[in-house]
């Protein structure tokens, strides 16, 4: 039999005899694995997107531009300009692709959503989140922090007289849907917190560790310390971390746990076998399945993992269920598919996050053949 790999060439370009095409067939019978390899590979639309995939993600503009970028595309006034031209170029065929880069510390959206969202009258109605979150204490008391608030703990006190810590206080820091919220800690941790996610942590670290609880969504800048390792507690996992870069994903409606690393290194401890540990070296991602428990390692490129942190939202092959589960959480509203196979549909590219949620939207309509519409409360998607 000839190469595979030059059947599946051939294949793709249009030269296959029809012997061949009878070999490759032979090669994908009962396999859907195979069977779906040929068929992308002989569709120009996925090798495109494979080709995108090299640039989709630039990261070298300048500070005034992305400035510039993120102005404009706040400005209602401005949202059917942008969104001619999103049509414009994906009617002309060019692969369009939004990116939008904010500084280290969230920007301040233009209104606060308050805690009662209102019934989803129609698309212009949906905005994009804002820079804010609930600080709760042990007792229970609650402060509204936004974007006008320190992000910053102060340094502890020594009780006078005994260079001992005061008995810190626990704390929670709650970033409701439609949220963000970037947050120092005292050893100077940074740690960005994505909507519907929670960090629970002392006021002050203890002398010998630093260990904080996620659920939810956080990006760690963890300041490194020697004599105090820092620890990320999941409820099914322990990231130790030795000062680095990394992200933890952990909703309880993903079917797993997703730690990426970006910089530095890590270790990642089940809770249920606290004796066995897993090193995580820059560009890897460890997968924690929650259906059998198996902890898994791929190679990645951590920004597709992180974009969230700097203004834009990037998927690489997802299904839309995955993706309407973070849109909803941003832009805080409920959905329905139509039918169980529009859920099904991948999509890759990338999305602009402070976009009103009319603009973000029409980029998935026009490159997936969909269409999104209300019914009370409720956007509803549907195939065109």
């Amino acid at each position: 039999m000839t190469d595979i790999r030059n059947l599946l060439y051939r294949n793709a370009i249009g030269q296959c005899t029809d012997e061949e095409k009878a070999q490759l067939e032979k090669w994908a019978e009962g396999s859907p694995e195979r069977l779906d390899l040929i068929k992308r590979l002989s569709d120009p639309d996925f090798i495109a997107r494979q080709l995108l995939r090299r640039d989709f993600v630039p990261i070298d503009r300048p500070m005034a531009d992305m400035q510039h970028r993120i102005s404009a595309i706040r400005n209602r006034t401005r949202r059917k300009v942008i969104a001619i031209a999103a049509s414009i170029a994906l009617l002309a065929g060019i692969p369009v692709t939004y990116s939008l880069y904010n500084s280290d510390t969230l920007s301040t959206a233009d209104t606060v959503l308050s805690e009662s969202t209102p019934a989803v009258m129609d698309l212009d109605s949906i905005m994009p989140g804002t820079t804010r979150a609930h600080l709760i204490s042990a007792s229970g008391a609650t402060l509204e922090l936004s974007a006008a608030d320190t992000s910053e703990i102060k340094r502890p006190t020594l009780l006078a007289g005994t260079g001992e810590f005061q008995a810190p206080r626990e704390l929670c820091l709650d970033v409701p849907r439609g949220s963000e919220f970037k947050i120092i800690l005292e050893d100077s941790t940074e740690v960005w917190l994505n909507s519907e996610s929670t960090l629970s942590y002392p006021e002050v670290f203890s002398p010998t560790e630093r260990r904080v609880r996620v659920t939810g969504e956080a990006y760690f800048a963890v300041k490194h310390d020697p004599n105090r390792p820092f620890y990320v507690e999941t409820d099914e996992q322990t990231v130790r971390v030795y000062g680095t870069a990394f992200n933890v994903r952990a909703y309880a409606d993903d079917p797993c746990v997703y730690t990426t690393l970006e910089q530095g290194s890590i270790s990642i401890t089940r809770t249920d076998i606290p004796s066995g540990e897993v090193m995580l070296s820059p560009g890897h991602q460890a997968l924690l399945n929650r259906e059998d428990n198996k902890l898994n390692m791929r190679q990645v490129d951590p920004a597709i993992f992180t974009g969230w942190r700097k203004g834009r939202f990037v998927f690489e092959e997802q299904p839309l269920s995955s993706i309407m589960r973070d849109l909803s959480r941003w832009y805080d509203f409920r959905y329905e598919f139509a039918t169980p196979e529009v859920a099904d549909i991948v999509f890759m590219g990338s999305i602009p996050r402070y976009a009103d949620f009319s603009t973000a939207i029409s980029i998935i309509e026009k490159s997936g053949g969909l269409r999104f519409t209300t019914r009370d409360d409720k956007v509803i998607i549907s195939a065109l």
